[in-house]
């Protein structure tokens, strides 16, 4: 009776510091980067475009400082700073921006590479190349480490190059949840680096492994565009959903548990662990709800070719799905 109590109020408490930090996050964003995506929209070359704004006012600038940023400062017990902010903010605002110049812009590997490893900028540079330096050099003034946080957004480089081969319909399943792994633990890594302390080896490991587990969720939301753009993920792959479900489950149970072995204190864990699960986790129980519901139409097996995009896409801001995501909170968070 007392531990479902606790659950509820950690769900009513979690909720709220959610909502707060995303209202917060979003005063920031409306303060400081509003005017420099102003100021790129008055130079724009044709290269940014509505979406690639979105992406950093409605997504990653806001949504990678309100929860992961404040689920690492959660962890250490203490407030996120103004350097911290800023610095998580400009690495949310890179992340659609960098991940376009694989994906939309095919730009060349080494071009990507170089971009990354210089230490001045170029000459002739197109406004999303622009805007992408403008966010990276604000990062790397504010974080505790740059040279840490510049190797960070290599191994992301890296996995990203590695992430090609997911247009392989070749590609042994053991390789494939290998790249997912890799995209997804680089990722979370390269945002921890904007927080101080730095991550002990223990930390890294479990953030790796969380990391890995979110790009996880990302491909279970996203199985509709990646089925449109023929990119290979365990979730298109899948013949069951209930693999899925099980996989994901395995991988939030150790985490769970290995959260319990860093040296924080035990309310910064819980209160980090609430965070990721109503931001993220608790999310993608919902959607493969609605995923596994297709398999009725196809002889119980889940077949991504047979789907429609509403079959496909769930939405998240039904007051039914919200209330069904708080339901698998309480019954998975640890």
């Amino acid at each position: 009776m007392f531990l479902s109590i606790q659950k509820y109020f950690g769900l009513t408490q979690g909720i709220f510091s959610v909502t707060r930090q995303l209202a917060k996050q979003r005063k920031f964003i409306d303060k400081h980067i509003a005017p420099i995506l102003t100021d790129a929209a008055s130079h724009n070359d044709g290269t940014l475009n509505e979406t690639d704004f979105k992406k950093i006012t409605h997504y990653y600038g806001w949504a990678v400082p309100a929860i992961l940023g404040e689920a690492f400062c959660s962890l250490r017990g203490d407030n996120m700073s103004i350097t911290e902010r800023w610095a998580s903010t400009c690495q949310g605002a890179m992340t659609g921006l960098f991940d376009d110049f694989f994906d939309k812009d095919y730009m060349a590997d080494d071009k990507v590479l170089a971009k990354i490893s210089a230490a001045t900028v170029p000459a002739g540079l197109q406004s999303n190349e622009r805007l992408f330096n403008i966010f990276y050099e604000k990062a790397l003034a504010n974080v505790p480490d740059s040279k840490r946080m510049r190797q960070a957004l290599l191994a992301v480089h890296h996995a990203q190059v590695r992430s090609k081969q997911q247009t392989d319909p070749s590609l042994p399943h053991e390789q494939l949840l290998s790249i997912t792994e890799e995209k997804g633990g680089t990722s979370l890594l390269f945002y921890r680096s904007a927080f101080f302390p730095p991550a002990s080896d223990t930390e890294t490991a479990l953030l790796y492994h969380l990391g890995a587990t979110m790009q996880l969720a990302n491909d279970i939301f996203d199985v509709y565009k990646d089925r449109e753009k023929n990119i290979r993920t365990l979730m298109t792959e899948t013949k069951k959903v209930d693999e899925m479900r099980t996989l994901l489950s395995e991988r939030l149970a150790y985490a769970y548990r290995a959260s319990y072995t860093l040296p924080y204190p035990k309310k910064g864990i819980i209160q980090f662990l609430n965070t990721l699960s109503i931001g993220i986790f608790s999310r993608c129980y919902v959607c493969l709800d609605h995923l596994e519901n297709n398999e009725q139409h196809t002889n119980r097996h889940f077949d991504v070719q047979a789907y429609t995009r509403a079959q496909l896409i769930c939405d998240m801001d039904t007051k039914k799905n919200m209330l069904r995501s708080a339901a698998y909170h309480l019954k998975t968070i640890r």
